[in-house]
């Protein structure tokens, strides 16, 4: 694989880590700035959440009433065209309710799927999670 190649999977990885970090830390504006403007969200018995805007005040809630505690594994990143791309991840670790205290494990698995922006960086157009039945 060219050099050139690799250094491009490694970006479109990048893209998807620091969502998944930013996500782990209860980071809004870092999330939602891994999203492009129309992004979308679909998450787990949610309607889809499209833009920034939207995609605020959904994870603004998230936050507000679940603290997460979560370790992510980078199970496959593919490249299917020069400005379009792809990566699942699985994730799993404890989510605590804030109300509650009540700490649970949970597992997810994601699939992002990004594109190149006009500056060359690599955003989130569509990211969809989905949870794992224990």
């Amino acid at each position: 694989m060219s050099k050139v190649i690799n250094e491009e999977l490694a970006a479109i990885e990048a893209a998807a880590v620091a969502y998944l970090t930013a996500f782990n830390s209860a980071d809004i504006t870092g999330v939602v700035a891994t999203y492009t403007d129309d992004g979308v969200l679909m998450g787990p018995g949610l309607p889809a959440a499209v833009g920034k805007t939207e995609l605020d005040v959904v994870y603004r809630r998230v936050f507000e009433a679940v603290s997460f505690d979560m370790e992510y594994e980078i199970k496959e990143v593919e490249q299917v065209s020069s400005d379009w791309a792809f990566v699942r991840s699985a994730t799993e670790g404890i989510e605590t309710d804030k109300t509650t205290g009540a700490a649970v494990a949970a597992a997810y698995q994601e699939l992002f799927l990004l594109c190149k922006s006009a500056n060359g960086s690599w955003q989130i157009a569509r990211y969809c999670t989905s949870k794992i039945s224990p």
